[in-house]
């Protein structure tokens, strides 16, 4: 069976680990799911991947802070409906940390609100950073913030954060997109390493916005790279619209791996599926406390998977999970160790 030559010019290109272009990525992107070059594309960037990490696999486990109503208002966020105010304590949330780490965890993220008091998140991570491994990732999943607070998490302990101009930022959101990308370059000026996701894909982001979002990323040298499909939280505006498959957000990942080549220590998904680990991934979230995705205060009743269901995913589709704390995202962890 014969796939199509532009198509697998395309592909030649990627095997030879060439650099792919923006007409090359959108020509991948536009491909059927169920035709022939879907599944050679997605099998090229799961075999790039399986190379690149030598089959391992990590888990990164989040605990959500605070449940609350947030000013920033984004159209496909749980807290831009909640209709009440949720929080740890910091006892709990290093409880839940521990818990994380016990289990096998490979980094663990603290995230909150839009607008959660600063602060009072740095006093928090400073407690984690206490209770954690010292060579464990800290990662911040936070609001916006300039350079003195960037070095106020690495001074707290942090060692990354999770920071993304989101598909329609200031559209769909209140926020600026210009906001966002000053705080990483902000964060990154200090030495804090980036994890980083095209999200929240819906049906309605054609392959073109698709793929500028997969550029910009790129430009922003992330240590993690991710794709993210939105899940129709109840309530919020764009829930009608829907949402992709796993098997279309199985092609993203396959092309948003191979656009950024062998230059990440992770390639990450949002939620945990079995087809985007057969397509490029090897990282997949833990999640618990408040979650964007979830109507359900604490994830881990409702979509949140736990550390242990994560590792028997990743051994399901031959990956490795690693045990201890993971290669990416130590920033200056890791650069002292050079």
């Amino acid at each position: 069976m014969k796939i199509d030559p532009l198509i697998e010019d395309i592909l030649c290109k990627a095997l030879e680990g060439r650099e792919l272009s923006k007409e090359d990525a959108i020509r991948l992107m536009n491909v059927d799911v169920n035709s022939v070059e879907a599944y050679v594309l997605m099998a090229i960037a799961n075999s790039a991947t399986r190379k690149l990490f030598n089959s391992f696999g990590e888990v990164h486990a989040q605990i959500g802070i605070n449940y609350a109503p947030c000013s920033k208002k984004c159209k496909f966020c749980a807290f831009s409906v909640a209709d009440k105010s949720v929080e740890l304590s910091i006892d709990e949330v290093q409880r839940r940390a521990e818990q994380f780490v016990r289990e096998g965890a490979n980094a663990i993220f603290l995230m909150t609100t839009g607008d959660y008091d600063f602060d009072k998140f740095v006093k928090i991570g400073r407690a984690v950073r206490e209770v954690i491994p010292p060579d464990m990732p800290l990662v911040a999943n936070t609001g916006d913030f300039g350079k003195s607070e960037a070095k106020e998490l690495l001074d707290a302990g942090f060692t990354a954060i999770y920071h993304v101009v989101r598909l329609r930022e200031g559209v769909d959101t209140s926020i600026d997109p210009s906001e966002r990308l000053r705080t990483i370059e902000a964060a990154k000026s200090v030495g804090l390493d980036l994890s980083y996701c095209v999200e929240p894909i819906g049906p309605e982001h054609g392959p073109e916005e698709i793929v500028d979002a997969i550029f910009l990323a790129k430009s922003l040298k992330p240590t993690v790279m991710a794709t993210m499909r939105r899940i129709p939280v109840p309530g919020t505006p764009l829930a009608k619209l829907g949402q992709i498959s796993q098997l279309e957000q199985a092609k993203i990942e396959a092309v948003t791996r191979l656009v950024m080549g062998d230059d990440i220590l992770a390639m990450g998904v949002h939620e945990a599926y079995a087809p985007c680990l057969m397509a490029g991934a090897n990282q997949v979230y833990a999640e618990t406390g408040p979650n964007p995705r979830d109507e359900i205060v604490d994830t881990s009743k409702g979509r949140g998977l736990s550390v242990r269901a994560c590792r028997a995913l990743l051994r399901e589709v031959g990956l490795v999970p690693r045990d201890g704390p993971a290669r990416s995202l130590q920033g200056p962890l890791r650069r002292e160790r050079r």
